[in-house]
This record gives structure tokens, sequence and C-alpha cells, in this order.
């Protein structure tokens, strides 16, 4: 078991609309209180100014500069790395998005076995009951649900408003003030909505999301889509799929369902978001929508309107502070007992698996 404890290197993230972080300067502290060394590279976008982690011990650094870094270094990030270096000495902790066959996963394997680094993938940070040790779920499923709800109200009104792009918001209560505002320039009953995924963190998020709003919502898990009901399912205003699919098994709507008879589904949100994945439920669109183009067109419905789908992919990000904190919450624990908590070698164990199955 390890004695010493790790130098963590936070890196400013590479992608230029992620303003969340895995560790707040709060429980930096903490992490420095147990004996951890802490570099954090300065950033214009994270959510918590640069000062806040010098005040409390934090070794500041400029923006990428992880790269020369000693290779007994142990890089936190969140979201996947940008193209280069080619290759990787580092151990590395983020969301990398290449172990269930995305698009490049071989390419991004190779960057690691070639540099000899090790990532320890966030999604695959599991405990011994199997669970994940921290998840943006919650907040990916609030937001999701709030976009999709928000695009459905405003065409209801007769507006296009995110369809010029999105921001961070300033908080859930200001969402869900606009969005009940929205919904009352309108007279007559809400639309309906359909939660797919209901019972984990994601779907949890949604089906609060969209009751705060005051909009009825049915919830979906296992149980009902074990024999899935199209109709029903179609036959809802919103969909908001919350539903991580790692094989086949499931396919929720292509494009000839949903122009089907009594099909009446406007806007779907895809939180999940894996339309690069063979397993993906959706296979509707080819590729994530962005904060500047947050809606597309993929069909129409059974009455002739447009079906729109958002799917965006980082969308915790739109309440950047409020979601890294929780999450920052829960991962301290499971960075504390870095390297040699069952999570880590757990992790470990997946990125030898992946990396045997690209014959690396």
């Amino acid at each position: 078991m390890s004695t010493q404890k790790a130098h963590i290197w936070l890196r400013d993230e590479d992608r230029s609309t992620e303003r969340r972080t895995a560790l707040t300067p709060k429980n930096a502290r903490i992490l420095i209180e147990q004996g951890f060394d802490l570099t954090v590279e300065r950033s214009d976008k994270r959510a918590f100014p640069d000062k806040d982690y010098e005040k409390v011990g934090c070794t500041l650094a400029d923006p990428r500069s992880w790269v020369d870094a000693p290779s007994d270094t142990v890089v936190l990030g969140l979201k996947e790395l940008a193209e280069t270096p080619s290759e990787l000495p580092h151990r590395m902790i983020h969301f990398a998005h290449i172990y269930k066959d995305q698009t490049g996963w071989e390419k991004e394997m190779a960057r690691f076995v070639n540099g000899g680094g090790l990532l320890y993938d966030i999604e695959f940070l599991v405990g011994e009951d199997g669970r994940r040790v921290a998840a943006f779920g919650y907040w990916a499923g609030w937001m999701g649900a709030a976009l999709g709800v928000h695009r459905l109200l405003e065409r209801r009104a007769g507006k296009n408003i995110i369809t010029n792009g999105v921001s961070p918001f300033e908080s859930q209560s200001d969402i869900i003030d606009k969005l009940k505002a929205l919904a009352d320039e309108v007279d007559g009953p809400m639309p309906n909505a359909i939660v797919v995924g209901a019972k984990g963190r994601s779907g949890t998020g949604a089906s609060e999301c969209l009751e705060a709003v005051g909009l009825p919502v049915t919830k979906w898990d296992m149980e009902e889509t074990r024999i899935l009901n199209r109709t029903a399912l179609l036959s809802h205003d919103l969909l908001v799929n919350c539903v991580l699919m790692t094989g086949p098994g499931l396919l929720l709507a292509n494009q000839t369902h949903l122009s089907a008879p009594q099909s009446r589904m406007k806007v779907i949100s895809d939180v999940s978001c894996d339309p690069f994945s063979d397993f993906n439920p959706l296979p509707l669109y080819k590729a994530p929508t962005s904060w500047t183009d947050p809606v597309i067109k993929v069909g129409k419905n059974s009455e002739g309107d447009d079906v729109e789908v958002t799917s965006i992919d980082n969308l915790p990000s739109l309440l950047p502070a409020q979601a890294a904190e929780e999450f920052s919450d829960q991962f301290l624990a499971p960075l504390m007992r870095f390297p040699d908590g069952v999570e880590w070698k757990n992790a470990e164990l997946k990125f030898h698996e992946i990396r045997q199955k690209a014959g690396l």
C-alpha cells in the first residue's frame, strides 16, 4: 500500500465551454491537509477563481503545463484531452469516453500505451457494489430536461430563443422561473413528458426539473422498457432519455418511428448522448449538438410537426458551480484513497482490459 501521498495536478480544461472542475477550492484544502501536493493550472473559464485555490495552499501553474510535469504526477481533469501530445506518460483522471467503442477509441488508447501512461476513467471508478463513486448524472438529467422543455414551451409560444445558442445560467431557481414564465404565455393544458431511465441519477434530476415546472411526467425504467410500447412512448410531447447503454438491446425510436400513427413527439432531449456508439437507443442524429447550435431537426411526427433533438454532452456546465460543488464533494473521499482504493484498482483493470481489446 502507498504511504506517500500523490502530487495531483488539476489541469485547465481543453474544451472552451467546460467551466466545471473535479476539485473545488474547499476540497483542495482538505487534500492538502491530508498530505497531498496540489498544483492547479490557471484558468479563465473555471467556475472558481484561481486566487481561491492559491489561498488554500495550491501552487498555480500555466494552462497545459501538465504536459511537462514530472512523470509521477497525477493529472486530474474532467473532459477529454486535445489531440496533442501524441504520447501520454502520466497517470490521468478524467472522462475519456473511449471504452464503449466510440469513434477514435483505439487511437486514444494508443496515446497512453505508447507514452507509458495510465487512464483512470471517472465513468469506471466503481466501488465494491459496482456503483460509480462520483457522477454528474443528476445535473445532466436536470439540465437536459430544462433545455428540452424550454424548446417545447417556446415553440408553443411561437418563439425561437435557444436556437440562437445557450450559455451558463446563474442558478437552478433562475431557470425554473424562466420556464414557468414561458409556460404562462400560452393558455391551456401543459404539454406532457416521459423520462426513460427514471430511477437513475439522471432520470431523477430530469423528473424533478419537469415536475418543478409543472409538466405531467411519465416515468419509465427497466421494467417498462423490457417490452417496449413505442406507441405510448411517442404519444408524449417531450422525451428525456437517461438510459446509459453498455450493450445492445434497446431501440427507443428511429427515423421511421417518428412519423408513425399517433406519434405526437416534438422534442427529444437525449441526456445520455452517445451518438457514436453502436448501442445508441436513439439513432436519429450523428453527433452531439452544441452550445451554439443546441437543437437539430430530425423528422416530423404524425401531425406534421417538426421533431427536434437536443443532445449536449456537457450539460452540467450550464450550471457549472452548482454541479461542480456536488461532484467534488462526492469525489473527495475516493481521491483521498488514491491509488489504493478499490475504485482505483477497478479503473486500472478496466484500462488494461480495453488496452488488450485494442491489441496494444
